[in-house]
């Protein structure tokens, strides 16, 4: 099965073979350092690496939005987000986060919407991987499962936290 990605998203474009190594030497860093994906075997890692693409946002620009339907998760590369959600007494900031940062796992390993909005507080530039292919490596390594549904509950206990606070 081939794991690489069949197309160019909208917005990207063909690296040059300079691009393309600087950008694996940095994928290849952050995806064996990442708290989600170092427990993997090298077998493994190739296959992130390999269904991954890169995404760029500028600063202040929307990179998830609360209530979306989430069918993309991503590993920050560089820059700074912010993550907050809406509640009826307002916005509540939840995180702010940076390299290494896993965002948008919630929607993509729950199948429903997303729970807050993310928002690039500088440029930054992360790893995209789409639901398909990531819930194929899900399914060959249960314990990067077992470790994002862990991520996945302690964000929601911090949220609920922070939102019961603000009120």
């Amino acid at each position: 099965m081939d794991d690489t990605p069949s197309l160019i998203p909208p917005g990207g474009r063909v690296l040059g073979a300079d691009e393309r190594s600087v950008l694996l030497d940095e994928m290849t860093e952050i995806v064996s350092s990442s708290r989600l994906f170092k427990s993997l075997d090298e077998a493994g890692r190739q296959r992130v690496l390999t269904s991954g693409y890169i995404a760029s946002f500028a600063a202040g620009e929307t990179i998830l939005r609360q209530g979306d339907t989430g069918t993309t998760m991503f590993l920050v590369l560089n820059g700074r987000v912010r993550v907050e959600a809406s509640t009826p007494g307002g916005n509540v900031v939840l995180a702010e986060l940076g390299r290494d940062a896993c965002i948008g796992e919630v929607s993509v390993l729950t199948g429903g919407e997303r729970t807050a909005t993310v928002t690039a507080l500088t440029d930054v530039d992360a790893v995209a991987f789409e639901k398909h292919r990531i819930e194929r490596i899900l399914a060959d390594y249960p314990k990067v499962r077992a470790l994002l549904e862990a991520l996945v509950e302690g964000r929601a206990r911090d949220a609920i936290e922070k939102i019961v606070g603000s009120t």
